[in-house]
This record gives structure tokens, sequence and C-alpha cells, in this order.
């Protein structure tokens, strides 16, 4: 390494893919350091995005009428059925009132603009807020950018009074893709099966449920995608019942699992849970023509490590996050040999507080002892940053300060 690449390097941030050997943490150092970044394991691979609309969406009271961008049909009837304190039925049927209704969303905080609508509905101290969304979904193999044709339906429920409440979402869709009002399905945890009469759950609920125009496998025609996993943000659906039209009624709780008959229907279980004072619950699925993308994955991170790598002097572990979404976090793990001095492990990322959609977070560490450390930061997002740090001897000082 020349002069000028040693002064720039010694002591600085490390960034980038690949291994860095700094020969010292400045004059005399008695370390040698070398960073490797790994590759970062993430659930899905970040492409970029064709803003065109892929799919079309409009409001229906607490849900969303979704459609083809053609105007096909993607479903008939679609809305949420609500399970507070025992009383069941579609919003506003026991009570209750809409505080909001399709209010525009509001843009990220990087200012990027949202395609969407807003509506909250308030029963029993429950503050129920739809936010529907369009979103991208995962690229096929072909494919070099994500496409917007998938419709996120996120139901964040708070409880605002002083007591307990006990809050379930079930959500009910008569089935009906382009052509056909009896639709069947198939879903990856039941492979190479057309599926009709079915619940799934546990080991057979899966991350997403196709529904096919024609019941072919091989040849079915346009196929809807029903996502139930959207990340760990998310709640995801504790089952799905494939079902006929009418099963069970519109208002009521339990749908079994009937065959279609030529009239398909299916609902989205969120079974009821209690919900303590100043609590909340946020549930979710996507309806559209692609399999959702975590809307997670958008707030990207990378890690750079700066300071004195030698034991019981002080580096920093400082985290940019591009664009970052709400409610997303970063952990900081730390091996045994290295200790954590300041900033919590876990903490939130804030919000840009400049034009710069680019928010920072940070933590100072201290060396205890010499040898080979993973550190790593995980995302909320589901994406985890490896750097894998090796302190040993400097053999060249050692070799100098002997000759």
């Amino acid at each position: 390494m020349s002069t000028l690449l040693q002064r720039v390097f010694l002591g600085s941030l490390v960034l980038g893919m690949g291994s860095w050997v700094v020969l010292g943490q400045g004059n005399g150092s008695p370390v040698k350091v070398t960073i490797l970044d790994e590759k970062p394991v993430v659930t899905e691979v970040v492409l970029p995005i064709d803003p065109t609309p892929g799919v079309n969406f409009s409001p229906s009271n607490l849900g969303a009428q979704i459609r083809t961008v053609q105007n096909q049909t993607l479903h008939l009837s679609h809305f949420p059925i609500l399970f507070v304190d025992g009383q069941i039925g579609q919003p506003g049927q026991a009570g209750g009132q809409f505080e909001k209704v399709n209010q525009p969303l509001p843009k990220t905080a990087g200012g990027k603009p949202r395609q969407g609508f807003q509506s909250v509905f308030k029963q029993n101290d429950l503050r129920i807020t739809l936010t529907a969304e369009l979103i991208p979904t995962k690229p096929s193999e072909k494919e070099q950018k994500r496409k917007m044709d998938s419709v996120l339906m996120r139901y964040t429920v708070e409880n605002t009074g002083m007591q307990p409440r006990k809050f379930g979402l079930k959500v009910y869709m008569d089935t009906y893709v382009v052509t056909n009002d009896g639709c069947l399905f198939a879903a990856p945890t039941v492979p190479n099966k057309i599926l009709d009469g079915i619940e799934l759950k546990d080991k057979t609920l899966p991350d997403y449920v196709q529904l096919l125009q024609q019941p072919d496998l091989k040849n079915p025609g346009y196929v809807a995608h029903l996502t139930v996993n959207l990340g760990t943000a998310i709640e995801k659906a504790s089952r799905v019942v494939l079902s006929r039209h009418g099963a069970g009624g519109f208002n009521g709780w339990e749908m079994p699992a009937m065959q279609s008959m030529g009239d398909s229907a299916l609902a989205v279980f969120f079974e009821p849970k209690e919900i303590k004072p100043g609590g909340k619950r946020e549930f979710g699925y996507a309806y559209g023509k692609g399999v959702a993308v975590p809307a997670e994955s958008e707030g990207r991170v990378e890690v750079q490590l700066g300071g004195s790598f030698e034991p019981g002097k002080i580096f920093t572990v400082t985290a940019l996050v591009k664009d970052p979404i709400g409610g997303q976090a970063l952990t900081l793990e730390l091996p045994k040999g290295l200790a954590l001095l300041e900033g919590r492990e876990t903490q939130p990322v804030p919000q840009p507080l400049t034009e710069i959609p680019q928010s920072v977070v940070l933590w100072k560490c201290r060396v205890l002892e010499l040898g080979q450390f993973p550190l790593r930061v995980r995302s909320s997002s589901g994406v985890t940053h490896t750097k894998m740090i090796t302190i040993a001897p400097n053999q060249s000082e050692k070799k100098d300060a002997g000759g």
C-alpha cells in the first residue's frame, strides 16, 4: 500500500464490499486490522421500481375495489368483518363512526409521493386506520424492475381507552378473476395441486395464495396473488379459508371450507386478541397481480466503522439509512471481545431532519481483546449487514521497532 493510501485509510471509515488491511491505527500502532464486508443477508433482492401502476383500485367502505389496468374484475365483494368485544359485523353495523374517509396519503419522509388513501373508523375506544397503498412486487427472473401491481391493505388498530379491548379481523372476498366467478386456487405449501374447499393454516399457511383464471396449473390464464406475509412489522394472517361464496354468511366469524361449485370465495383471518390500553395491533395483506414485497425493505442501510480498534480504545459504528420507513429499527449485535459503550442495542431510526432523505444511527464501542469478530447490524426490514473484523498484532511495527 502506498504512503498516500496509508494516510487515507489509517484510522478512517471502512466502506464498501471487500477487504481492507489497515496497517495500524496511527503511527506506532501495535495492531493490524482487517475488515471484510460480507454480503448482506436480505429477504428480497432490491431492484429499481417501474412507477407505472399495474392495477387499478378505488375506496370501498373500510376496504378497496381492485381491478386490472384494463379494468377487468379481480373480485366482486371485498370487505372487512370486525370482531370488537364479541360484536361481529362490517364497519358501522354494530355502532361506531368514521373519523376520516378516503384521505390521500402523505408523502414519504424522503418526499416521494404515495398512491392510495386512508380511512379511520372508531368503535368502543378502538381506532382502526386502513391504509390502502399501491406497492411494488417481486420481479420475475427476466425482469429488471419491480412492478407496482399490488395493493397493500394495512390495518392499524389502537386502543385509545382505559379498558382492555378484544379485536379480530376477518377479510371476506367474493373471488372473481377476469372471466371466472368460480376461480380456484394454488399455494406453494400445497404444491402441484388445484385447491378448492380447504383451510390453510400452520404449516400449510403460505406467504401467498394464487387465484387462477383457469383451473390449470400449466395454463392458468390471469393469476392474481393474495400476499399474507409482509414482513415482521405487519402481523401475518393466522389462516386463510378457500370456500364457496356465502358460506358461513357475510357477517359471521367462522367460514367453513366448502367446494366452490362454480362460485368461489375466501376469507383471511386475524384472530381476536386483547389489546391493552394504549396498545395496538397492525394487520396486513396485499392483493393484485404480483407477490408483494415487504415495505420495510425500502429503508436501505449502509454501515460504516471509524475510530481506533486498539484494545481499550473506542471505535464507532454508524448506520446510514436512506429514505427510512415508519417504525424501522436497527439492532447492533456484538460478539464476545467487543463491548457497547454508548447507544442502546436496538434503536429506532429517526426521520430525516434535512431535505436529504437519510437518517443516522450511532453506537460507540470498545475492543477488549485481539481476535476475529463478526459485527452485525440487523434492520427490522429483515436485512442483516455483517462486518468481519480481524484484529492482530502488527508484526511490521514490531519488526521496525526491533530493527
